[in-house]
């Protein structure tokens, strides 16, 4: 019977203890922009920039944003934190809100790669998420200008040049959906204000030139006892509570 106390005790210890937090820096995997047209579909699957809001000629643009999850898969874990970080690189505009939806479809990334600064946008290439395409000229939207959450996970406001981030309850649900595979995996859209024109922001995407400006996904959680060792603390307690009567 000491051996059993001994296990009981290293039992509740184990369970008893709080676990102590991990972070995981999460990498974008892919991104994008919806570029609204009169004419030929665009895209920037490969560019340095993805954006967000009105252009001053009255067009919409919507960045997309996915991120490598891969770290975190396969694990028990219990996330109490998840935050996005973008580094804002231009803006003609005064502080605007930047909403982050889930994308409810899966899209491609095709091979355009838009020059100068990008807000035009250039050629769709086979694969490239566009406007009115998720993968162009294979699959397209259910709705032209992207499939997504109608309310924002997160919210910010973004004014001038500088990093600025993302938080709250509504990404850590999406991140626990999409690990646990309730949801897909098809990251966010950028939903800038598009009530008036002249809103555009622009951020920097994973292929910029500077390493820092980069996008991130900070995640923090602590890992899950498995479920062996809860089996043990409850067997133990069993046998305890039999030598008592």
């Amino acid at each position: 019977m000491k051996c059993l106390a001994s296990i009981a005790s290293l039992a509740v210890l184990t369970v008893a203890l709080p676990a102590a937090a991990d972070f995981a820096s999460l990498q974008s995997n892919r991104h994008g922009t919806l570029y609204e047209t009169n004419g030929s579909p665009l895209a920037n699957g490969l560019g340095q920039h993805l954006f967000a809001g009105v252009t001053n000629q009255n067009f919409k643009r919507r960045g997309l944003l996915d991120f490598d999850l891969s770290p975190l898969s396969g694990q028990m874990i219990e996330i109490s934190s998840v935050t996005l970080r973008l580094h804002m690189s231009q803006s003609g505009a005064a502080a605007e809100n930047v909403g982050l939806h889930r994308v409810l479809n899966d899209w491609g990334v095709g091979s355009t790669d838009a020059g100068g600064g990008e807000g035009g946008g250039g050629p769709a290439t086979p694969g490239s998420a566009t406007w009115m395409d998720a993968f162009w000229t294979v699959s397209p939207w259910q709705t032209a200008g992207g499939d997504f959450e109608v309310l924002a996970s997160a919210s910010a406001s973004i004014d001038g040049v500088g990093f600025y981030e993302w938080t709250g309850s509504g990404l850590i649900s999406d991140l626990e959906g999409m690990l646990a595979g309730d949801v897909g995996e098809f990251g966010w859209l950028l939903l800038g204000n598009e009530s008036t024109s002249g809103t555009t922001k622009r951020f920097d995407s994973m292929t910029n030139g500077n390493e820092d400006f980069r996008p991130e996904l900070l995640v923090e959680y602590s890992a899950v006892p498995a479920p062996g060792v809860l089996a043990l603390f409850g067997l133990a307690g069993i046998r305890r509570r039999t030598r008592r009567g």
